[in-house]
């Protein structure tokens, strides 16, 4: 079925469109929800609107051989909603902003010193073995409460607590080297 659905919005058949909204829509609102509900729901239903519109236009991009048409969803839907997040977030807090950056002085070298270590803090991340990958994705990439991972793999709250302690502490031990 999914199969159809994807040859029918490549052909721009309105009826893979309503397919695809019917499907994934709880997900992708729940997703969307979790990054930018903050705001408030027509924020999140704007976004919800957008990504199925975005999955609609480039759904060219869209690799069976790369993964799942599921995940092309939910990767369309997780950078859209981090989009609209630094958006809103820049228009709620451009005032304050203009005072941080006066009492801040940032230079531009912090910036990319700043830029590199994130770059190199995802290396580590990387690097964790499995379950502890995955955990962490969960709560700080997709923004998922600790119980709600726990529920998900069936392991227990304080497991997940502690393996995501080990992974921070791996993370600090990084930083405190490095500098």
């Amino acid at each position: 079925m999914e199969k159809k659905m994807i040859k029918k919005i490549r052909k721009k058949d309105p009826k893979g469109l309503d397919y695809m909204i019917k499907t994934y829509s709880k997900k992708v609102y729940f997703l969307v929800n979790k990054i930018i509900g903050y705001y408030g729901k027509e924020e999140v239903e704007e976004c919800v609107s957008d990504v199925f519109f975005k999955v609609w236009e480039d759904i060219d991009e869209f690799d069976e051989a790369r993964g799942s048409f599921s995940s092309f969803i939910f990767i369309k839907a997780k950078y859209l909603a981090l989009d609209y997040k630094r958006k809103l977030e820049k228009n709620h807090l451009a005032s304050s902003e203009i005072d941080d950056n006066i009492s801040n002085n940032k230079l531009p070298e912090h910036e990319v010193l700043d830029k590199e270590t994130s770059q190199e803090i995802i290396g580590v991340i990387k690097n964790f073995k499995e379950p502890d990958k995955t955990y962490f994705y969960h709560k700080y990439f997709m923004y998922y409460k600790i119980d709600e991972i726990a529920q998900k793999f069936g392991v227990t709250s304080s497991s997940i607590e502690n393996r995501l302690y080990r992974c921070r502490l791996i993370i600090k031990d990084f930083l405190e080297r490095r500098a």
